[in-house]
């Protein structure tokens, strides 16, 4: 799996429309608050404008809001909103190598459900993932994400290894 920039900056901007909450924010402040290019910012606005995620404000006072509560809009709905799918099931048939149309393994591919499962396996902790959880700061969402998903390690906080005695 791979988040594109557009995906990364879209789910940034939305957060920080989450931390302003039913105040409009500007394209400007949106874009120099995630150190984002004024026109890559827009893009990637009017995409999550297209997909119902963001209203917009014209005139002076212009802007843009969510379209729902923070605690109703789930990292997943942002993601498609930007991007393709996590795993798409036409992906083999559509890349095989340089001799073949698609590729070698179509009937029979241990690794497709590898794939699969891991892809139902972050739709879900995306679903379970809100902006609301995300504006709440680095060491809550860590905690909650941590308490919801126990079996995954926190990257950049080092757990102690068990001690036996």
């Amino acid at each position: 799996m791979k988040i594109t920039a557009t995906e990364e900056y879209g789910l940034r901007c939305m957060l920080q429309l989450a931390l302003h909450h039913g105040r409009t924010v500007s394209l400007t402040d949106l874009a120099a608050a995630e150190g984002i290019a004024l026109p890559f910012a827009a893009k990637v606005l009017l995409r999550l404008r297209k997909a119902g995620l963001v209203v917009a404000a014209r005139g002076r006072h212009g802007g843009y809001q969510l379209a729902e509560p923070p605690a109703r809009v789930t990292v997943l709905r942002v993601l498609e909103a930007l991007g393709k799918p996590l795993f798409d099931t036409n992906f083999c048939r559509e890349h095989g190598s340089p001799h073949l149309d698609s590729c070698m393994r179509l009937t029979d591919c241990s690794l497709r459900p590898v794939w699969a499962q891991l892809d139902a396996l972050l739709r879900q902790f995306f679903t379970q993932t809100t902006l609301a959880d995300l504006a709440s700061g680095e060491r809550f969402t860590s905690d909650h994400l941590r308490q919801r998903w126990p079996l995954f390690a926190v990257v950049g906080r080092p757990t102690a290894p068990a001690v036996e005695r």
